[in-house]
């Protein structure tokens, strides 16, 4: 049994049937899949345990969504073996790790450069946000391999590993707000080169020497504000941009609330 494989997304052309709190998996006998491989189901990762026969093989664990004897969309994929058993299993307690496949297109793609991304294979790949507000990328090579797109397919992963090149302007950028109400609105207006999805997440801190932190729940191209009073003076705000596409992230100015009374 090789202890990898190119194979980075490759949809079943059939249904399988699944059972709610069975490991067991019914397949037809031309979508091939092999022990150790992940089992993409519903949207769910399981590691293929054994290969009974060409119809029926059994997961590492029971199949925990409903009952399912049409279920459509299974995805096989071949990353390093004993790397997705551990990640799988919940082996480590950092749990936002990513098993990334970078074809020979997507490593020559800047933002995925500038992620840690610089080479073909597979990759354990995690993001957080640090005590500053900054983003950090942290990636590993477990196997270096070359693989076309055409050949390895390409899994829902294009925001780490980018099939283009795109790029975010920002067009305008946040604009110091004052109020006297307590209601005060920032906004930002910003566009993706390759038409990709932008996403947001504003951030905010105290003065302008402090630490800047995500705000809960602020993730549109507007920033709302209710109840500030006079203490909250020379509070500012900022917000990173990304794409669906993978662009390299931008961070806005920052921008500064006053209250007047």
């Amino acid at each position: 049994m090789a202890i990898y494989g190119k194979i980075d997304a490759a949809t079943f052309s059939n249904n399988v049937g699944v059972t709610q709190t069975s490991a067991t998996v019914t397949k037809n006998a031309a979508d091939t899949v092999g022990e150790g491989d992940v089992l993409v189901l519903g949207g769910v990762n399981y590691i293929v345990r054994t290969v009974t026969s060409t119809t029926s093989i059994e997961l590492h664990k029971a199949y925990a969504a409903a009952t399912n004897s049409g279920l459509a969309g299974a995805v096989r994929r071949t990353p390093p073996k004993k790397v997705a058993e551990f990640v799988i299993k919940g082996g480590d307690s950092i749990t936002d790790y990513q098993l990334i496949f970078v074809d020979n297109t997507e490593k020559d793609v800047a933002s995925n450069k500038a992620r840690g991304i610089t080479g073909p294979g597979w990759w354990l790949y995690r993001t957080y946000t640090d005590v500053s507000g900054r983003t950090r990328h942290k990636a590993e090579c477990l196997a270096f391999v070359h693989a076309t797109a055409a050949a390895a397919g390409d899994s829902a992963d294009d925001t780490v590993a980018a099939d283009v090149i795109e790029t975010i302007t920002i067009g305008t950028q946040p604009a110091n707000q004052n109020t006297s109400s307590g209601a005060a609105t920032f906004t930002v207006a910003a566009t993706a080169s390759a038409s990709g999805t932008l996403a947001y997440q504003w951030q905010k801190r105290n003065s302008s020497s402090g630490r800047f932190a995500n705000v809960s729940g602020a993730t549109s191209a507007s920033l709302a504000l209710t109840g500030q009073l006079a203490a909250n003076t020379g509070n500012q705000y900022r917000v990173k941009i990304t794409t669906s596409k993978g662009a390299a992230e931008v961070t806005s100015s920052a921008a500064t609330l006053t209250f007047v009374s």
